[in-house]
C-alpha cells in the first residue's frame, strides 16, 4: 500500500508515520511530499507549493492508495496569502492532481481541518457539533474553512474523501506555539527551581491524545460511512488547562512558581470550548480515549 503524506515531519505527521511503520498487518510504502528528508521515508521533493506540474508528476509516479493532507500554516500566522497558499491552494492542487491522473476513484483521501473553523462559540452552542455553521475569526480558521468547503465540493458518491476537525491535540513533539508545548519547553529549561510564565489558566479545552487522533483518522479513512463527511475528532469533555499544568509541574519534581502575565493574556479567549463526538462514534463505534492522566504522564517524560 502506498501512502502519500503532506506535513509528514510535523506533529501529526510524525505520529502518523510511526503508526504506519508499527502496523505489522500491512506493508506500507510511505512517501513525504515536501522539502525535508525524513528517515526511512521516500521523499517526493516539492520546493514550491505552486509547482503544480511537480505535484502532478509525483501523483502520477506513485499512484497513492492513501493521501493524508496534514500540512498547514501555523495558527499564529498573520500572513493571509501564505496561509491561503498552504491551507487552501495546496489541497486544491493535490485534488486536481488526483483527478488529472484518474485516481479519484482509487485513492482514499483525508483532509485535515481544524476546530478553529467554528470560530467564537456561545455557551448555548456547546458541545460543538458539525451541524454548527462555522464563523471563523482568525486567518487560520478562515483558510481552513475554505479548504473544507473545496474538499467537500470535490467529493462525489464514487470518491473516498473525508475532512476531519481535530480539537486540542496533545502529545510528544507538540509545537511550542501551543500552550502545553510552551509549558513543556519551559519546564525542561528549569534545572531545579524557577518560574513558569503563562497566559490565562482559567480556560477549559477538549484535549485529545495525538495517538487517539491518528487511530481515529485511520479508522475514518477506511470507513465508507465517513466519505463526504466533516467529522470532529474530540473527546467531548472539557479539561482545565490549569489542572494539566499543575500535574506537569508536580511530575517534573521541580520547584516551579507559576506566573500569569498580562501580556500573554488573550482578550478573545473562550473560557470553555469542547466538541460533540456523537458523529465520530456513530461512524467508528464507541472509542475508548486515552485518559488525560496517561497523556500528561507521557508528555512529562519528553524532555
Amino acid at each position: 500500500m502506498k501512502v502519500l503524506i503532506t506535513g509528514a515531519g510535523g506533529f501529526l505527521g510524525s505520529h502518523l508515520v510511526s503508526f504506519l511503520k508499527n502496523n505489522h498487518e500491512t506493508d506500507f510504502e510511505i512517501f513525504n511530499l515536501g522539502k525535508n528528508k525524513i528517515d526511512d521515508i521516500n521523499l517526493l521533493y516539492l520546493d514550491d507549493i505552486n509547482n503544480t506540474d511537480k505535484i502532478n508528476n509525483h501523483i502520477s509516479e506513485i499512484q497513492p492508495d492513501y493521501l493524508f493532507h496534514l500540512a498547514g500554516e501555523s495558527n499564529t500566522s498573520d500572513d493571509f496569502n501564505q496561509s491561503k497558499l498552504v491551507n487552501v491552494d495546496f489541497a486544491k492542487f493535490l485534488l486536481d492532481a488526483i483527478e488529472i491522473n484518474k485516481m479519484q476513484n482509487k485513492t482514499k483521501i483525508l483532509i485535515t481541518g481544524s476546530a478553529a473553523e467554528y470560530g467564537r462559540v456561545f455557551d448555548s452552542e456547546l458541545p460543538i457539533s458539525e451541524n454548527l455553521k462555522p464563523r471563523p475569526e482568525t486567518i487560520y480558521g478562515k483558510t481552513k474553512y475554505q479548504q473544507t468547503l473545496h474538499a467537500i465540493n470535490w467529493q462525489k458518491p464514487d470518491r473516498s474523501l473525508i475532512v476531519v476537525r481535530p480539537f486540542n491535540v496533545i502529545g510528544p513533539k507538540m509545537p511550542n506555539h501551543l500552550a502545553l508545548g510552551s509549558f513543556i519547553r519551559q519546564i525542561s529549561m528549569i534545572s531545579k527551581k524557577g518560574v513558569l510564565k503563562t497566559g490565562n489558566l482559567n480556560t477549559k479545552r477538549d484535549f485529545i491524545d495525538v495517538n487517539d487522533v491518528i487511530n481515529l483518522m485511520w479508522k475514518l479513512i477506511n470507513n465508507k460511512s465517513a466519505y463526504g463527511e466533516v467529522v470532529n475528532i474530540c473527546t467531548g469533555v472539557a479539561v482545565s488547562i490549569s489542572d494539566i499544568l499543575n500535574s506537569l509541574v508536580k511530575l517534573s519534581g521541580k520547584e516551579i512558581a507559576i506566573v500569569s502575565e498580562e501580556k500573554r493574556m488573550r482578550s478573545h479567549d473562550l473560557l470553555v470550548h469542547f466538541g460533540d463526538n456523537k458523529k465520530l462514534n456513530q461512524i467508528v463505534g464507541d472509542y475508548k480515549f486515552t485518559s488525560i492522566k496517561s497523556t500528561i504522564k507521557n508528555i512529562s517524560k519528553i524532555e
